[in-house]
């Protein structure tokens, strides 16, 4: 119990470290949202979407993925946020890699719990065995 308290704490703070990273690394730079990528199929129907994003960094354009998602249904085509204007953090010096979206704080909530989930069952399972 206690590894797998470790391991929860361990996956939250790397998502935590590379949205930090991100943050840090990057130029905010204005976007829109044009589509979804499939980025993971749950076992029960349920599918998460990142962000497909579309802006202009000195005159070239990128579609890039944002590290943010959404998540619904499979088989239903996500329409929410699509074609909305948002910040990113846009790293130039590696375009092919994920953008943040400012504003969005989803991941970072997730994140957060998930660490906390792990962080308890430490505590039980060490309270357990003392």
């Amino acid at each position: 119990m206690i590894f797998i308290g470790l391991l929860l704490c361990a996956i939250a703070l790397f998502v935590i470290i590379i949205k930090v990273k991100t943050i840090l690394n990057g130029k905010l730079v204005e976007g829109k949202i044009v589509g979804y990528v499939r980025s993971a199929k749950g076992t029960h129907g349920m599918v998460s979407y990142n962000y497909k994003i579309l802006l202009e960094y000195n005159e070239e354009m990128y579609y890039v993925t944002s590290i943010d998602s959404l998540t619904g249904t499979d088989g239903g085509i996500p329409r929410k946020n699509l074609g909305m204007y948002c910040n990113v953090y846009f790293n130039p010096k590696s375009p092919e890699k994920r953008v943040a979206i400012k504003g969005f704080r989803k991941l970072e909530w997730i994140a957060f719990f998930l660490f906390l989930m792990g962080f308890f069952m430490i505590i039980i399972e060490l309270n357990s065995i003392l």
